[in-house]
């Protein structure tokens, strides 16, 4: 079992990657994992799995993730790998063996490069290191300052890496291999001084003169206008030295091998692998006569099937010299342009190592994504290692012209082979039977690009031990990883500084340094796609005086988007054409539908309401869109699109019926009312039902089941956004009952913006005339807006609220409002208004039968007489209210009955009772996981030690209650 942090937070198990499930179980593993073997307290924790403050049930959600990673390590036998996540008092720890985890791999490779004796050993070993980066450290967890903090180390310590890395790199004699290493970091990074002076120096040492010097003048200028400083010590050292023209040699590279080493045995290479700068050398600049010329053909030529195998070109010798050309070379020219992907390039480096079954790599990802360039780049680096030579072909499997059959390739495949044209087999498998023949014992490496299914690859793939066979496709091709034994290599959008970095490459580094911002937003516009980046850089080019800005103002009108990412042939459009095309009926149908979603993740519940589909047709369907990189699987139930991909489903809904499209979102509308509803009961048991579906609503085929008040409150947190963008512009039927369901988070979070909804909710019972509806907003209105502090706003709103649901029949939403409305009357000063609100509201929820509000009555009241100054009667309501739920599990309600209880017996001089009572409260509070409410059961304990005389115990509850106060 293997965790990563340097990228994606996830673990790799025997059978694949694990699924983590929710950011928040990522952010707990992976602040676990960054201490680990240490006891990490739940207060850190929690700090670490909010952005802001933790909310009062932190503490629950912190022991309900540390509970699933407990059943995940469980199911996949984690205590065999030495892996224990462990209670310590009120902290947790995770035991973690050596080697597991790719943090501790990194600091190990990095020490070894230090420790290097050679330059070419640091380099092996440095690539090595950086390579287990994946993307940014800790990517799919929250931005919390703690995680914040761990991510700026951790890419600290890459950036440290990357510019060691160009130093050997410059010490081997290759200062334009540092340079381009360092200007994609120093784009992301143009105030970083260290690797500025760096660059500057690998760019002069490779005769780069004036865009080093260049360099120095943009970063003093940015340091200047954006931080009011001066360039420091190291980046004038590195501008003077280049002024004065010295150290224009490349420093002298590691010691040359000594007479009759083995070629490639030096410096960390392997005989079987030539240096790179072999590798690297163009197909197009090697000598023609490097390809044999074909037997000439006899007057009757024996079958090649037939002949022995000396008339077929032999295999070459494992020891020919490195270096030499390729005996075979059909691969196209290198990428121009290419930049990055060096976590790829080196899981390829992995992939395609030499095994007993020979070596598959599988390249996937969606359209437009790099896979052909990938793949390129690769074969022109590592040609060298493939003596017999390099074969490719482009089998169009997702292009506007027909597939290629595989007999016409294996045709070109074997010809350049040295098989002559007229012995050709006729058929496919004869073909493929020579085919595997003449490839048997061969260094061979074979490219095949555009690959549409496994079918279409099977034929292609080389004989023997010796071959290597790269294979790039849109889908994900599960029968080759199979039965072929494929090394998968996922190709996703590149990252911000990538695609930066790409842009500078395309219009050089001064058109970027000139509008930045622009450059960020055209990058972030294009959302990490290569070949819309390519396609905008081009634009761009192609009118030098036109600036940046303008061609980003373009693109960032959705509507014209994809119409702008397009150059001649080349379109983002007509790319995800054709994937669209070829996708199974239901799953097209899907695509479209998830164009009508308000945003660019969902679950499977959601698209099949959209699609009007049973669940496991959903599921189905988005698996296919999966496997032809349409969507993202983002955990076991989420969903998402690439922003172009979302894009491109909008315009196809667009096209589509105006009537389907309106019954879609009612689909999509009522699939979140029925599962909003099965959430807030989950979340609330005990609690009567907000309200009912609205007449006419299509009741889902399939709602989630949540199994605990946590699932269901993460549900209804994870779900806002959207749930916003559905209720703005669904009908007002369904409006107001969308906000209704949220109550439960509301709660929970009320003075975190609610009030534009609510109002929105009731403007929609308004406009509908439902006065039960109207009730029930304007009671959830004016508590939030009492607890935001706006007493007025909140009379004005409460007060028709309990006669509007006496009129429409709803008791307990009369006794609620009277409570809410009596809560505003109190903080006015009031408190014979709000006295008798209480009395009645009580009397109403008693005559209703209704415990649940018969309680929040009882506890409402024992305050309003605690601020009065009646502590007896307090009392009585609150033991009152704690024995009609003492059946109920913890909860802040009983909290604070517990609380004013407490209080009610302190102002009665009773103290050693009253500290009873608290401590009763302190420990549900505990077990709730209410920070809050734990805060101020302390100040009351405090308030009766104080009574009793116990002055060191006060002071150490209020010390303890100040560190749960929010910050």
């Amino acid at each position: 079992m293997r965790f990563r942090l340097l990228g994606a937070v996830a673990i790799d198990g025997a059978d694949g990657e694990l699924s983590l499930g929710p950011e928040k179980r990522r952010s707990l593993l992976a602040l676990l994992l960054l201490r680990r073997n240490r006891a990490v307290p739940v207060a850190e924790l929690a700090e670490a799995l909010w952005v802001a403050d933790p909310p009062a049930n932190a503490r629950t959600v912190v022991q309900s993730h540390v509970s699933r990673l407990r059943a995940l390590f469980a199911e996949h036998r984690a205590d065999r790998c030495g892996v224990q996540l462990a209670t310590a008092g009120d902290a947790y720890t995770l035991h973690l063996p050596e080697r597991a985890l790719d943090v501790e791999q990194f600091d190990r490779l990095v020490a070894a490069a230090r420790s290097a004796e050679r330059s070419a050993e640091a380099v092996d070993v440095l690539e090595q290191a950086l390579a287990l980066w994946r993307g940014p450290a800790l990517t799919g967890t929250v931005p919390s300052v703690p995680l914040d903090a761990w991510r700026q180390t951790l890419e600290e310590s890459r950036l440290a890496a990357v510019e060691t890395l160009a130093d050997h790199r410059t010490r081997l004699g290759e200062p334009a291999r540092a340079a381009e290493l360092l200007l994609a970091e120093t784009v992301a990074h143009p105030l970083r001084e260290s690797l500025v002076s760096a660059l500057m120096l690998a760019l002069f040492r490779a005769g780069r003169q004036s865009e080093a010097l260049d360099w120095y003048h943009r970063t003093r200028e940015s340091l200047a206008d954006r931080l009011g400083v001066d360039p420091g010590p190291a980046l004038n050292a590195a501008y003077e030295r280049i002024l004065r023209d010295e150290d224009a040699e490349v420093p002298s590279p590691d010691p040359v091998p000594p007479p009759g080493t083995a070629p490639g045995a030096f410096a960390g290479t392997s005989p079987e692998q030539p240096p790179a700068p072999l590798a690297a050398e163009p197909a197009s600049e090697r000598p023609l006569a490097a390809v044999p010329v074909p037997p000439a053909a006899s007057a009757e030529p024996a079958p090649a099937s037939e002949r022995p195998l000396a008339a077929v070109p032999a295999p070459s010798a494992a020891g020919a010299a490195p270096g030499l050309p390729p005996a075979v070379d059909l691969l196209p020219r290198a990428p121009r342009g290419f930049y990055g992907r060096e976590a790829e390039l080196a899981a390829l480096d992995g992939a395609l190592r030499p095994g007993p079954d020979g070596a598959l790599a599988l390249v996937t990802g969606p359209a437009g994504v790099g896979k052909t360039a990938l793949a390129l780049d690769w074969a022109h680096r590592h040609a060298a290692r493939y003596p017999d030579g390099v074969l490719f072909a482009d089998l169009g499997g997702f292009s506007d012209r027909p597939d290629r059959e595989p007999g016409e390739v294996l045709g070109e495949f074997l010809a350049a082979l040295g098989v002559a044209r007229e012995d050709l087999p006729a058929t496919v498998p004869a073909r493929s039977a020579l085919y595997r023949r003449i490839t048997t014992g061969r260094r061979l490496l074979v490219l095949i690009d555009n690959a549409r299914d496994s079918e279409q690859v099977r034929p292609l793939l080389p004989a023997g031990a010796e071959a290597a066979a790269l294979v790039t496709g849109r889908h994900r091709m599960l029968g080759l990883v199979a039965a072929e034994l494929a090394r998968p290599v996922p190709l996703s959008v590149l990252r911000p500084e990538e695609s930066a970095a790409l842009l500078a490459r395309v219009l050089g580094p001064a058109a970027i340094a000139a509008e930045p911002d622009a450059a960020r937003e055209l990058a972030e516009l294009c959302d990490g796609l290569p070949l819309a980046l390519r396609i905008a850089a081009a634009g761009a080019a192609a009118a030098p005086r036109r600036a940046l800005a303008d061609l980003t103002g373009q693109l960032r009108h959705e509507q014209r988007r994809l119409a702008h990412l397009a150059a001649e042939e080349i379109s983002v459009a007509s790319a995800l054409r054709i994937s669209c095309e070829q996708l199974p009926p239901t799953a097209a149908r899907l695509l479209t539908a998830l164009g009508l979603h308000p945003g660019p993740v969902l679950d499977a519940y959601a698209a099949a309401a959209l699609a009007d589909l049973e669940l496991p047709a959903a599921v189905e369907a988005l698996e296919h869109l999966a496997a032809a990189h349409l969507v993202t699987p983002m955990d076991t139930e989420h969903y998402a699109l690439h922003d172009l991909v979302w894009l491109y489903a909008r315009q196809l809904a667009a096209a589509t019926d105006r009537f389907e499209q309106r019954a879609a979102r009612e689909r999509l509308a009522d699939q979140y009312l029925y599962a909003g509803l099965a959430a807030a009961q989950c979340a609330e048991p005990g609690s009567r039902p907000c309200c009912e579906p609205p007449a006419g609503s299509h009741r889902p085929l399939a709602v989630p089941e949540f199994d605990t008040a946590e699932r269901a409150l993460e549900w209804l947190g994870g779900r806002r956004e959207t749930l916003a963008e559905v209720i703005a512009t669904t009908t007002p039927e369904r409006a107001w009952r969308l906000v209704l369901t949220q109550w439960p988070l509301l709660l929970r979070r009320v003075r975190d913006g609610w009030v534009p909804q609510l109002q929105r909710a009731l403007d929609a019972t308004l406009e509908t005339g439902e006065p039960d509806g109207e009730s029930q907003v304007r009671a959830l209105l004016g508590w939030v807006l009492v607890s935001n502090r706006r007493l007025p706003e909140a009379l004005a709103c409460l007060g028709p609220a309990a006669e509007l649901a006496a009129r429409a029949g709803n008791q307990v939403g009369r006794s609620i409002a009277l409570i809410n409305l009596a809560a505003v009357q109190g903080e006015l000063g009031d408190h014979a208004a709000a006295g008798a609100g209480l009395a009645q509201a009580l009397e109403i929820a008693s005559a209703a039968g209704h415990p649940h509000t018969v309680v929040l009555a009882l506890q409402h009241l024992a305050r309003h007489h605690l601020d009065t100054g009646r502590p007896r009667q307090a009392a009585d309501h609150a033991l009152h209210g704690l024995e009609l739920s003492v059946r109920e599990a913890p909860s802040a309600r009983r909290v604070l009955l517990h609380t004013a209880c407490g209080e009610a017996l302190t102002a009665l001089q009773r103290p050693a009772e009253a500290r009873e009572r608290l401590h009763a409260a302190l420990a549900e509070a505990e077990q709730v996981g209410h920070g809050e409410a734990t805060a101020e059961v302390l100040r009351a304990l405090a308030r009766a030690e104080d009574a009793a005389g116990q002055g060191a115990a006060a002071a150490a509850h209020r010390r303890r209650a100040e560190r749960l106060e929010p910050r």
